[in-house]
C-alpha cells in the first residue's frame, strides 16, 4: 500500500511539473526565444591580425614545446 501510494504521488508531481513547464507564460520565457543579434561568419569573415596556432602555443608554454612528427616526410617540425 505504501508503495502504491508513493507512486502515485511521484506521479502526480510528474504531471504537474510537467504542466507547469509546459503551459509558462513569464514575459522573460517568451522574449527569450529570438533572433540572434551576432552573425558569426561576419565576425570570421572580418577578423584580421589573429595569432597564429604555433606563436600561441610558444606563447602560453615557451619551455615545453613539443616537437611534432610530420606524418607524410617523417621528420621532426617544430
Amino acid at each position: 500500500m505504501r508503495k502504491l501510494i508513493l507512486f502515485g504521488a511521484a506521479t502526480t508531481m510528474l504531471l504537474a511539473g510537467t504542466v507547469a513547464w509546459t503551459t509558462a507564460s513569464h514575459p522573460a520565457i517568451e522574449h527569450s526565444v529570438g533572433t540572434a543579434q551576432i552573425d558569426p561568419l561576419s565576425m570570421m569573415a572580418n577578423a584580421k591580425d589573429l595569432p597564429s596556432q604555433e606563436s600561441l602555443n610558444l606563447r602560453i608554454w615557451p619551455n615545453n614545446v613539443v616537437a611534432v612528427t610530420d606524418i607524410v616526410s617523417g621528420t621532426e617540425v617544430r
